[in-house]
Parts: structure tokens; C-alpha cells; sequence
């Protein structure tokens, strides 16, 4: 472990990019989890560490559960990090994964817990002041990169002060992530508190496909009115009109938009069911997206040239992910169960050589992440301290 980051042991990436890695993490002294944001490996440092120090002071100004506070910022070698005094092991990309993968959806209740509970979290931003701008804290963009999870289905709401998961080291959006955002910030327009409503109405929408959607709302969607729609369809229309299609200075207010939405669950006779998310994502990142263990097949040949999964298209592999596989396979076959490491994966596939930790933490995680690509997203299972493969994963090796 580089010796600025001593404190931590058993680092596994949770996502890379090119300004900001996303790293789960635990306390050298007690074990605890945390999660750490450091430099990606084209940033600049001197830009990273503002831009994280401006996280914590806006972070210090928010007390909402799903916000994590700011456990510790330091520098040292020159490479600034940030600790969030959070367990997350994966962020909503890999869960949204999951759910594309599963072979059941979201009940309604329960989705509709999640974005309650986006919300709730957004409006406690709201309510403390920017210095900078003198007017509420606000988001801005919101994607599934500010969402992290932990191994129980909980998520936290990051972002505040710089949106370091959409964001490049100088502030503006770097596009490796689907973000949404109301229409004025693209014109340079000021984040508000109903623009970031915007944000999430547009965010919630594009998770409709893995939602079990109720009967009225799916009648209307489709075209297929009843007359006992009416209510539905007016609170409904009242959306698009006044959220998503006014213009900033003459959209409905926030307290207007809630208690219609209040309508819209009282018409399909739903309640925000949080609980049950959470448990439907644990079950999900438990369970390997909802197959069960007898379906897990891995099939290599010699010298683990190419791989094939569950779906039997056979890939090439390099030489690193050759041997990160081989590891991995050797480590099953050892039946301890416990993970390897990002360092035990890195000296795997990169035998011999010491790079920095932004740069092996990048390595392993593209590594793994295409191997997961490859029909794999299965079979390698990913933990706050590492990657194993499914104990119930067939392997079998071809000539």
C-alpha cells in the first residue's frame, strides 16, 4: 500500500474514470468500511485536491442519512484523497446491471421508495445555503454514479459541492456517464432546487424498463385508457406540463410537484416501500443478478486463451486478464472462499512491477470489469475487499 494511504487497507475499486477514482476500502486500525475518492491517473492534483476540498466543505453543511459526511481529506506525495464515512462496495451503474440482468423487476413500491428517498436526501441539500452562490445547495446533474451501495442494498447520495461522478478535474462534464439535468444548465443556467426535481424525474424515468410498473400506469403509457383513469391522467399530464415543460422562472413549486406525485400514489393505491428496495438490491448483488449457482459455467481453454460464460461465446483474452482469471480459478479451486485482493489481482497480472495506486487500482478494475463483459458478470463476484469466483461456478478447461 503507497504509504500516503497507510490508514487503508484492502482497496477495491468501485469505479475508474479519468479524474476520479471511486475506491472501497477499510480502516488499517479497527476494519471499519469506508469509501475513499482519489485522483484518476489523468487528473491533475492540484485541481483534484480544491475540487475535494470544496466537497468537504459542503458536505460539513449537510446532515441527511443518505449523504455521507466527510470522515477525513488529506495529502501526501503530492496526491490529495477524500474519505466518505460510508460502506459502499458498488455504485448504480453495477446495479443497474443487476437489474438488467435479473429475471424479476423492481415492485413499485419499492422503487418508488428509492426515489422518495432521492429525494428527501435532495431536499435536505435545499435547505442549507451555498456560500458560494448564497442560494440552496443543489446537485445539478444527477446519474447512476452518484448512487453508491453498500453489500445490504442501502445507497448514499453523493455529489454536493463537485459532482466528482460526472465531473473532469476543471469542473465541467466529462460524458462517460449518462447524466440527467434540467434543460437551463446546459445553457449555463444556475442549479435550483426544481431543476434538480427535474433531474430526478427524468433519472426516475429511465429505470421505467426494470420497474413492475402498476396496471394504471401501464395503461397510460400504452394508450390503453379506462374511464376510472381520469384522476391518474390529469396528475400525470400536470407533470409533463408543469415540471418537465415549463419554462424555470414558471414551473410549479416543489411543495406542488410533491403533493401531486402524493395523488399519482394515492390513484394506484401504492406507498413508498424503501425496505423492500433495499432488500430487492442486496438481493441482487447476493445472488449474482437472480441466477441460481447450477447456471454458473465458466469455460476455458488451454492457458486460459479464450473464455467463454453461461452464454458459450468464446472470447480472447490478453495476457493480464489471462493470468487474473487463472487466479482466480486457482483460488476457488483452493476453497477458502475469500477474495483476492486488488493487490494479490494486480501482482497477478502485472507480475513484477509497481505503479502507483491510482494507476494499478485502474488497471485491475478494467481488467475485471471486461472479464465481466465477456458473459462473466456472474461468475466473478465483487466484495469490499476483492474478487473471487461464484463457489457454485462450474469450471472446465477445453484443449
Amino acid at each position: 500500500m503507497p504509504s500516503f494511504l497507510e490508514r487503508y487497507v484492502d482497496p477495491v475499486p468501485i469505479r475508474s474514470r479519468g479524474a476520479y477514482n471511486i475506491v472501497a476500502a477499510r480502516h488499517a486500525d479497527d476494519g471499519e468500511r469506508c469509501t475513499l475518492v482519489l485522483p484518476g491517473a489523468s487528473a491533475n492534483p492540484r485541481r483534484i485536491g480544491e475540487a475535494l476540498a470544496e466537497v468537504e466543505r459542503t458536505h460539513a453543511r449537510l446532515d441527511h442519512p443518505r449523504i455521507p459526511k466527510v470522515a477525513f481529506r488529506g495529502e501526501a506525495q503530492g496526491t490529495p484523497f477524500l474519505e466518505l464515512a460510508c460502506d459502499a462496495v458498488v455504485d448504480g451503474q453495477d446495479v443497474l446491471q443487476a437489474m438488467a440482468d435479473a429475471t424479476q423487476k423492481i415492485p413499485y413500491g419499492a422503487a418508488d421508495g428509492f426515489i422518495v428517498g432521492l429525494r428527501t436526501a435532495m431536499q435536505a441539500a435545499h435547505a442549507q445555503c451555498d456560500p458560494r452562490t448564497g442560494g440552496p445547495i443543489c446537485l445539478g446533474r444527477i446519474s447512476l454514479g452518484n448512487l453508491l451501495f453498500n453489500g445490504e442494498g442501502r445507497f448514499f447520495l453523493v455529489g454536493f459541492g463537485r459532482n466528482f461522478p460526472v465531473e473532469r478535474d476543471d469542473g465541467t462534464a466529462d460524458g462517460s456517464l449518462v447524466s440527467y439535468q434540467a434543460p437551463e444548465l446546459a445553457m449555463q443556467g444556475r442549479p435550483s432546487p426544481m431543476g434538480d426535481y427535474v433531474a430526478l424525474v427524468l433519472f426516475m424515468r429511465s429505470l421505467m424498463p426494470h420497474v413492475d410498473i402498476s396496471d394504471a400506469v401501464g395503461r397510460i403509457v400504452r394508450g390503453e385508457l379506462q374511464p376510472s383513469d381520469a384522476e391518474l391522467l390529469d396528475c400525470l399530464r400536470w407533470v409533463e406540463q408543469r415540471v418537465l415543460g415549463e419554462l424555470p422562472a414558471l414551473r410549479a413549486s416543489m411543495e406542488e410537484a410533491i403533493e401531486v406525485a402524493d395523488r399519482i400514489r394515492a390513484c394506484v393505491g401504492a406507498r413508498p416501500e424503501p425496505e423492500a428496495f433495499e432488500a430487492h438490491v442486496a438481493a441482487l448483488l447476493g445472488r449474482g443478478g437472480g441466477r441460481t449457482g447450477a447456471e454458473l459455467m465458466l469455460t476455458l481453454g488451454k492457458d486460459a486463451a479464450w473464455v467463454a460464460g453461461s452464454d458459450g461465446e468464446r472470447r480472447r483474452l490478453g495476457r493480464a486478464q489471462r493470468r487474473i482469471l487463472l487466479a482466480l480459478v486457482e483460488k476457488q479451486k483452493a476453497g477458502s472462499g475469500e477474495p483476492l485482493t486488488m493487490w494479490e489481482l494486480l501482482e497477478a497480472g502485472w507480475p513484477g512491477e509497481r505503479p502507483s495506486f491510482e494507476v494499478g487500482a485502474n488497471r485491475v478494475y478494467v481488467a475485471l470489469t471486461r472479464l465481466r463483459h465477456f458473459g462473466l458478470r456472474e461468475v466473478i463476484e465483487r466484495f469490499e475487499d476483492g474478487y473471487r469466483l461464484a463457489p457454485k461456478a462450474v469450471v472446465r478447461v477445453v484443449d
